[in-house]
């Protein structure tokens, strides 16, 4: 890691935690660059929180330029986060009144974890829909023909300019003996997220034990896939950080549904790297899939689009696509074997499985 990323990790930590005192090496940033990172990483709100703090106490003076460019993109946020929630209570309202139960995945669900719930940059709505694949895409057949699906979701309308993607399986594995035990955990939960509603926001969102599992399988599933950025890796702090009294998975538990090295890599960069207290950790830490994922992240940024090794950033064709997850399933083999080895397997699958459905 270079002493660039280092000190801005370390800005990081002060950003999340007003506990966390500032870090000497905040004299060395240089602020646009770190803008610049921000925004590969989709944190910029995050760091204009601890910039504030910074600008009240007097401890550091920015350029009016760099202040600006700050202000600007963090009431951009805030801006899209407030129609966001609002299209989010829309779409699930809708779907009430159709008949389905349903809850909305990270995204604004994530949000709502954060000290200040317009702080996250907000994506599109991901929204997890009860009756299982067949029933769900019968459905959205009906309303709007035509739409490209996968094995976990399909695409939907788009509201206000935020893209819906509907969920009938909130995420999966390669591995076809995880993948399975995972489904079958996702339908033991299902009922207490459809019912877990946030009165003030108008929908419902999973409940603390499901997002541990979830936004864990949610992580690895990027890290192996695409790639992971920071505002992952936020998210699942503040998820921890709400943990209060209840339970955390089982190691036993996260090592039946595959899950167990990922997590410990998690714990290592929540605790090593943002200081996330021990106490909140739900394994633990393991320190080489801890510097992978860190690598990871460091690299490709927010979905991997910025990395630049493996062919480049975003794909642009489908033999590209397939190209480059194959290299990344070399890369990450010795990491990850299970779900490496299976991940081509379940590829030519999916493709017969799309055209079926």
């Amino acid at each position: 890691m270079s002493d660039e990323h280092r000190s801005y990790l370390e800005f990081l930590r002060f950003c999340i935690d007003e506990q966390t005192p500032l870090p000497p090496s905040v004299h060395t940033i240089d602020w646009e660059k770190l803008y610049g990172f921000a925004r590969r990483q989709t944190v910029e709100a995050t760091y204009w929180s601890g910039i504030e703090r910074l600008d009240k106490s007097g401890k550091l003076k920015l350029s009016q330029a760099a202040v600006l460019s700050w202000m600007a993109r963090r009431k951009n946020i805030e801006k899209r986060n407030n129609n966001t929630y609002k299209r989010a209570a829309w779409v699930w309202g809708n779907f009430k009144k159709e008949g389905f139960r349903s809850c909305l995945l990270k995204g604004q669900g994530n949000a709502l974890l954060y000290p200040n719930p317009t702080m996250r940059t907000p994506g599109d709505i991901d929204i997890w829909v009860e009756g299982g694949d067949k029933k769900v895409i019968a459905y959205i057949d009906s309303v709007y023909p035509g739409q490209k699906r996968s094995y976990h979701h399909i695409d939907f309308i788009t509201v206000g300019k935020v893209p819906i993607e509907v969920h009938y399986r909130p995420s999966w594995m390669s591995n076809p003996i995880h993948n399975r035990r995972l489904q079958r955990w996702f339908e033991a939960h299902a009922d207490e997220c459809f019912s877990n509603k946030v009165e003030e926001w108008g929908f419902c969102v999973p409940t603390f034990n499901f997002n541990t599992v979830y936004l864990l399988s949610h992580i690895y599933s990027h890290l192996l896939r695409e790639g992971v950025g920071l505002r992952h890796i936020v998210d699942y702090y503040h998820l921890l950080k709400q943990r209060g009294d209840q339970p955390l998975p089982s190691e036993q538990e996260l090592r039946h549904l595959g899950l167990y090295k990922i997590a410990g890599g998690l714990m290592w960069v929540l605790n090593e790297v943002l200081g996330l207290d021990r106490k909140y950790l739900i394994c633990e830490p393991n320190k080489r899939h801890g510097r992978l994922l860190l690598d990871e992240i460091l690299h490709g940024g927010n979905f991997g689009k910025h990395d630049d090794r493996m062919l480049g950033g975003d794909s642009d064709s489908a033999i590209r696509h397939n190209m480059k997850t194959s290299l990344r399933d070399f890369r990450l083999i010795r990491y990850y074997p299970s779900e490496c080895f299976f991940e081509p397997f379940f590829r030519m699958w999916h493709f017969y499985w799309r055209r079926s459905h």
